[in-house]
């Protein structure tokens, strides 16, 4: 299937006939599939640029103005990493976006309120197109840095997973995936409470403290510097971090499934600094002069084995 034929499909050009053909092809394997993808993630991308990475407070009104051929250059310009958009009915002609972040990427957007959000990789937020009611309020799968734009009327909700983070106005990061029960929020300015809402426990921080969940409780500490969020330029940093955790948080970060069968190697610790853009395989070769392990990766199965 040549680039046209897709491109002509995600404008809503496709004759009948042409659709057809299209989805045969893209059922016809996986690599058609992942083709697909690639491009619509691109064409999703170039849409939300139009606008800025923002909300906007005027259901569906998206005006598809940029050629495809520019495509590729307003997303390096304009985003930082290619998106994922879902766009549902929502309840009074409201529309809810959710927006995803392919492993590898990070993505700036701005909300209709003004707020401000970094989301990392492999992330996904959900947010409406405008905040109404009582409370402006989104969720969260992953890691995000929130920058809240002040409103004493109306509180700011991020929900992530059983925790939920109110705030008027403030900056803090977030970062609870799912799929591993991470969860850890710290504040930078402002004040957040964090609540879990299975065990009703509330937990109230100020600037450089952070909470996080041990044990099903949650556990407040504090930091130092902001060396922690500096994921946002793209740099992942560890501080005597267990090898344990690291290796969940790369999970997370690239998007693979990582197998340790290696006991002592997970009683270690690592502190360093890795580049987003370098990869999953420069990070374990760094780690690999260190803590003297060998390693496989399967690429057809998305597994890597640490021996």
């Amino acid at each position: 299937m040549d680039n046209n034929s897709i491109q002509k499909y995600l404008r809503g050009e496709s004759s009948e006939t042409e659709k057809e053909l299209l989805m045969q092809w893209i059922e016809a394997s996986p690599d058609n599939r992942r083709t697909f993808m690639h491009y619509r993630r691109l064409y999703d991308a170039a849409i939300w640029s139009d606008h800025e990475i923002k909300t906007s407070t005027t259901p569906n009104r998206f005006h598809f103005i940029k050629r495809w051929m520019q495509v590729a250059a307003v997303v390096a310009v304009s985003v930082t990493g290619s998106l994922f958009i879902q766009q549902l009915t929502h309840r009074e002609q409201l529309v809810a976006h959710s927006v995803e972040v392919p492993a590898g990427q990070r993505v700036n957007l701005t909300l209709s309120d003004g707020t401000r959000v970094t989301l990392n990789s492999n992330s996904e937020l959900h947010f409406p197109s405008s905040f109404e009611g009582e409370n402006r309020e989104v969720s969260i799968d992953g890691e995000g840095f929130f920058e809240v734009a002040h409103d004493a009327s109306r509180p700011f909700i991020v929900k992530a997973g059983n925790q939920t983070i109110r705030v008027l106005g403030t900056r803090f990061n977030v970062m609870a995936y799912h799929s591993t029960g991470l969860f850890e929020t710290s504040l930078l300015e402002g004040s957040v409470q964090v609540e879990n809402t299975i065990t009703k426990q509330k937990l109230v921080l100020v600037p450089n403290e952070r909470v996080s969940l041990k044990n099903d409780r949650l556990v407040k500490t504090t930091f130092e510097g902001n060396d922690d969020f500096l994921w946002r330029d793209g740099i992942y940093v560890f501080k005597n971090e267990n090898l344990t955790g690291l290796f969940t948080k790369l999970e997370q970060y690239y998007q693979v499934d990582i197998q340790v069968n290696n006991s002592q190697l997970l009683t270690q610790h690592c502190t360093g600094k890795f580049r987003q853009k370098e990869g999953i395989e420069h990070i374990l070769k760094v780690l690999q002069k260190t803590y003297n392990f060998n390693y496989t990766r399967n690429e057809n199965a998305n597994i890597i084995v640490i021996h």
